[in-house]
């Protein structure tokens, strides 16, 4: 009986024409992006959970202040870890993990440069996180010798050209130190918040480590926030507990003006969608876009539900002479659910091929780089998903539906015209209210894309370049000073597109005693104000004088959250070296604009300035450049140049909005086309099923403006309420999503009422399309046919 189903499965899938090819295809795109979807929010709900104990493990977030003072941040004293392991009860392990700045190395004649991909761990590093790799070298020993680091198989083979590299040795070019390589690991997950290539042992960092009058060594340094902190807790072990405890051992160093502050952990399986405040802005993503997967792969459900249903009045007179001869209303669901399940298999293959075509596209936006391989398990169970839940959403209720039919009526062939307009119509209102809501939201995003570029920062970035003066920032300051093609130069600590360094310690006349209030901080020189154009509002600039190194300039923000009033000639402590400040500029954005503008403490000591900011023009930018670079080889020989233009730093800072903004492009177009394939075939239908009234009609005079009206005007007004039903429900997702930004725009209603005509004339466009077609057929053809 099965082969029979099948066989007669084939037969009316070959019968069916281009309805066939019409639901095959569109479910088949509709699976393939779905179905990357799928796998990415399976990726992200992942993250870090290959590990043993995952569950157990916690980060240690260093929380300052209260109310609007109030911060939280990941990096915490190297003391933590090591008090938290031997003094409370409960912490199983503990493992710090600090960045290793970015550096060259050598090997042989060859150098290679690494940025941001090296870190300081302890030794028990590999057995804290078990779920890294071990290739070559004892896990139970990665670090044998002082200097012995453990490399990702991609670094081994970028450096050495062998996956094999233990026992090998290269040179930092900064610190004159040779590394030798004790163990490989397997290459990152894609799934792993630790997304470092290089791991130093702890002590090359103890022993580099200056001892100053209060902390003799690192391990004893309460005042320096450099290292995330991870516990690994037993079993039934309270996290709050712990994290009470540490704040209590803190608290017994009695730090100055730190009594505002306590230590909180975060769980490991929350680090990559949750901030260390706990916002949940990456969840938030993750749940926005498998909501559109699920959407998606409904729209390509309700086109097969449509098709299917309509098309199945054309099988009356089947159903009801197999019901007479004795058919069960079973055996006929079991026979139109092979068929479904037929098409939704073919479906499943075009979509698996459809992939394999948009991988590049797909790892280019999401920035994974594991492949869609059908040898991989995960890959199934995501398709068997997939292929359960379409056959759940497109494939029984058609089935049943048919198989329902009276057999009297059935062959009267009533069954379906008065039965089920009524659904089809939801389902059209259904699948066009969802692509509303996705072109709505794609308008949205691009508008607050828009807005992020063109946001007044409060500083000028064009035509700037900036690189690391690596100790030689005067030099290049004074030297490029007199080159043609550049018309400033200045220095910094930080960029000013994102400042990095924070600090508690700025004291202020009249500041409560117990309060603490984090400052961003960074160090400029003279000429920097001016050639960023930024506003001076009280007082004055620094002057190039000695003087500057006990004069401070203090944004609008710190001195609206100081309270400091008048505050000009104002004394200002900072890290025990007292000032006056000179000077208040007005806010400009240090960080993204998901943050509101930082409270920031400007000072001048040049010699610590290692940024060099160039300014020059768009004609002359490659010859400012070129003599940037040819500076820096006679500066700083063996190095390679490196520079990034601050339009591009700033544009860096806004990566995962532009990849949302570039998916839902994407998304909203896919569903568009999907939707209007569907409609496509429903006009069609329809028209084939009013041929003779339409050739009637056509007879007594009706022109083509009145048959194409008589048919499009139905499917025009579903589109309409289908966009009454969408605009309210995007407005509400996309004021959430912009919830996440502390600048963004206004939701305009001209964008919904764009929306919704974007969708009314695509709609039009394609029932026009199909009904014109129709009423231009020769009227004698249509009353001839059966």
């Amino acid at each position: 009986m099965l082969k029979n189903y099948f066989k007669i499965a084939f037969r009316n899938l070959r019968s069916g024409g281009w309805y066939s090819a019409l639901n095959i295809g569109g479910l088949g795109v509709v699976l393939a992006v779905s179905l990357l979807l799928f796998w990415w929010v399976k990726d992200e709900l992942s993250f870090d959970s290959f590990h043993q104990d995952a569950d157990r493990i916690y980060r240690v977030n260093s929380h300052f202040g209260k109310g609007e003072d109030e911060n939280t941040f990941s990096d915490t004293p190297p003391p933590v870890a090591i008090l938290a392991s031997k003094s409370i009860p409960g912490v199983r392990s503990a493992l710090r993990i600090g960045t290793y700045r970015s550096s060259i190395f050598r090997i042989g004649n060859k150098s290679f440069k690494e940025k941001s991909e090296i870190a300081f761990t302890d030794e028990n590093f590999l057995d804290f996180f078990s779920g890294f790799k071990v290739l070559y070298g004892d896990r139970k020993n990665p670090f044998p010798t002082t200097t012995s680091v453990i490399l990702t198989e991609e670094l081994a083979q970028r450096f050495f050209g062998v996956s094999d590299a233990t026992g090998k040795y290269f040179t930092s070019v900064e610190d004159n130190q040779t590394f030798t390589v004790g163990a490989v690991i397997a290459n990152i997950p894609d799934n792993s918040s630790l997304r470092y290539k290089m791991y130093i042992p702890m002590r090359v960092n103890e022993q580099a480590y200056k001892a100053g009058k209060k902390w003799k060594t690192l391990d004893e340094n309460w005042g320096i926030y450099d290292f995330e902190t991870y516990l690994k807790l037993d079993d039934d072990i309270d996290p709050v507990s712990v994290a009470g405890k540490i704040t209590s051992i803190k608290k017994a160093v009695r730090l100055k003006n730190e009594d505002e502050m306590d230590y909180q952990l975060q769980p490991l399986l929350q680090l990559h969608l949750y901030t260390p405040e706990g916002k949940n802005s990456g969840m938030q993503q993750v749940n926005i876009l498998g909501l559109i997967a699920f959407l998606l792969l409904s729209i390509g459900c309700i086109n097969y539900v449509n098709l299917t249903t309509a098309r199945a009045t054309r099988r009356n007179k089947e159903v009801g002479i197999r019901k007479i001869v004795g058919a069960h209303s079973q055996q006929l669901a079991g026979q139109l659910l092979v068929e479904s399940l037929l098409t939704l298999s073919l479906s499943l293959i075009v979509s698996i091929i459809l992939i394999q075509v948009l991988l590049p596209f797909y790892k280019n936006i999401t920035g994974k780089t594991g492949d869609f391989s059908l040898l991989d398990m995960n890959v199934w169970l995501v398709l068997l998903s997939a292929l359960v839940l379409t056959v759940l959403l497109a494939g029984i209720y058609p089935a049943m539906m048919v198989a329902g039919f009276s057999p009297i009526q059935a062959l009267r062939g009533r069954s379906l015209q008065h039965g089920n307009s009524g659904l089809r119509k939801g389902l059209v209102i259904t699948q066009f209210a969802l692509t509303t809501m996705l072109i709505s939201s794609t308008f949205i995003i691009g508008s607050q894309l828009r807005y992020i570029r063109d946001l007044d920062s409060g500083i000028s970035r064009e035509y700037v370049f900036s690189f690391d003066g690596k100790g030689f920032s005067s030099q290049f300051k004074q030297a490029l000073s007199y080159e043609p093609d550049i018309k400033s130069v200045s220095t910094s600590t930080e960029s000013p597109v994102n400042v990095m360094t924070g600090t508690t310690a700025v004291e202020w006349d009249g500041k409560d005693a117990n309060r603490m209030l984090v400052f961003a901080l960074m160090s400029i020189d003279e000429e920097f104000i001016p050639d960023f154009k930024i506003k001076v509002i009280e007082g004055k600039n620094f002057d190039g004088s000695p003087s500057d190194s006990i004069h401070f300039i203090l944004n609008e923000m710190a001195v609206k959250q100081a309270g400091i009033t008048n505050p000009v000639g104002k004394r200002l402590k900072f890290e025990g070296r007292e000032g006056t400040i000179t000077g208040v500029v007005k806010d400009f954005h240090i960080t993204s604009i998901h943050e509101t503008i930082w409270p920031l403490v400007i000072n001048s000591l040049p010699k610590n300035n290692n940024l060099v900011h160039v300014r020059t023009t768009g004609q002359s930018a490659a010859k400012a450049v070129a003599a940037a670079e040819k500076l820096w080889k006679k500066l700083v020989p063996g190095y390679p140049f490196e520079y990034i233009f601050l339009d591009e730093a700033y544009n860096n800072l806004y990566k995962a909005e532009q990849q949302t903004g570039d998916l839902f492009n994407f998304f909203a177009g896919i569903a568009v086309i999907i939707s209007c394939l569907g409609l496509l075939g429903l006009v069609s239908f329809t028209a084939e099923q009013r041929t003779k009234e339409i050739g009637i009609r056509k007879v007594l005079g009706a022109s083509v403006l009145n048959i194409t009206t008589l048919l499009s005007a139905d499917f025009v007004k579903l589109v309409i309420i289908a966009i009454l039903i969408a605009l309210p429900v995007a407005w509400y997702a996309m004021d959430i999503w912009l919830n996440d930004f502390a600048y963004k725009v206004t939701i305009q209603w001209w964008t919904f009422v764009f929306a919704g005509l974007f969708a009314v004339v695509t709609a039009l466009i394609t029932v026009s399309f199909q009904s014109i077609k129709a009423a231009l057929k020769d009227p004698v053809k249509s009353l001839r046919s059966e």
